[in-house]
């Protein structure tokens, strides 16, 4: 009996350092666990954190670029715009001065000579209008001759008519060529010159403008471009700080 009293309070002493030394052991391990879980997802965090940071300073410099590109294109369709409206600017001063020194005076000039040809032609009939009268003048008492003749002289006095209708005809041609036809198709290359001029000037205007516009975005591009950086750089820092 005596043995078993002085045995039980040992083997409960040894219990009880055994479940210490474990428990402390276990605490050390755990510790350590948790301190490598730490470590790794810091590590974690610093990387994909310089990730994140790529990302948003690549996404500031693609707005950059975007901006740049944007501002480019503008130009560009500016420059194509004048070079179609010298194009056209071209095309209507030639086309002015073709009329001018070439086919006003030719349709003028055409028209003249209808006028002229009427009138020979009328001459030619009276002409001979005249001639047959005579002719037929010898033959009064002849009534075949005087029958024939009517016939024939009733036909040239139509044609005499006829050259008469047309001779009024191509002077009235002649008056509206000049003084209608040709002054207003002259006007409309005129106004189609002037046209032309005042889209050139506008085209540079817009050229100018499209220059000062990419000026003008590429600086608030940049500015943005700056700032976004800077606030970027100054949340960095005051992560670091935070974390020292």
């Amino acid at each position: 009996m005596i043995k078993i009293r002085t045995s039980l309070p040992y083997a409960v002493a040894l219990s009880c350092i055994l479940s210490s030394s474990c428990s402390v052991r276990l605490g050390v391990e755990v510790e350590e666990e948790h301190s490598h879980w730490e470590e790794e997802h810091g590590h974690w965090e610093e990387e994909h954190g310089h990730e994140d940071e790529l990302e948003e300073d690549h996404s500031a410099e693609w707005k950059f670029r975007l901006a740049e590109l944007e501002a480019e294109s503008s130009i560009l369709e500016a420059e194509i715009g004048l070079r179609e409206a010298e194009a056209e600017l071209m095309q209507a001063a030639k086309a002015l001065e073709v009329f001018v020194e070439g086919a006003a005076p030719d349709k003028l000039r055409e028209a003249e000579l209808d006028v002229e040809r009427s009138k020979v032609g009328l001459d030619e009939q009276r002409a001979t209008l005249a001639q047959l009268e005579s002719d037929y003048s010898r033959y009064g008492n002849d009534e075949l001759a005087k029958q024939t003749a009517d016939i024939v002289l009733n036909r040239h006095r139509a044609r005499v008519r006829f050259e008469e209708v047309e001779l009024q005809l191509a002077e009235r041609a002649l008056e509206r060529m000049r003084e209608v036809e040709l002054p207003m198709e002259r006007a409309g290359l005129e106004a189609a010159l002037e046209s032309a001029e005042a889209a050139v000037d506008g085209a540079h205007m817009a050229l100018e403008v499209a220059h000062l516009q990419r000026d003008l975005d590429m600086r608030e591009a940049e500015e943005e471009f700056e700032q976004e950086h800077d606030e970027e750089h100054g949340h960095d820092d005051e992560e670091e700080g935070g974390h020292e």
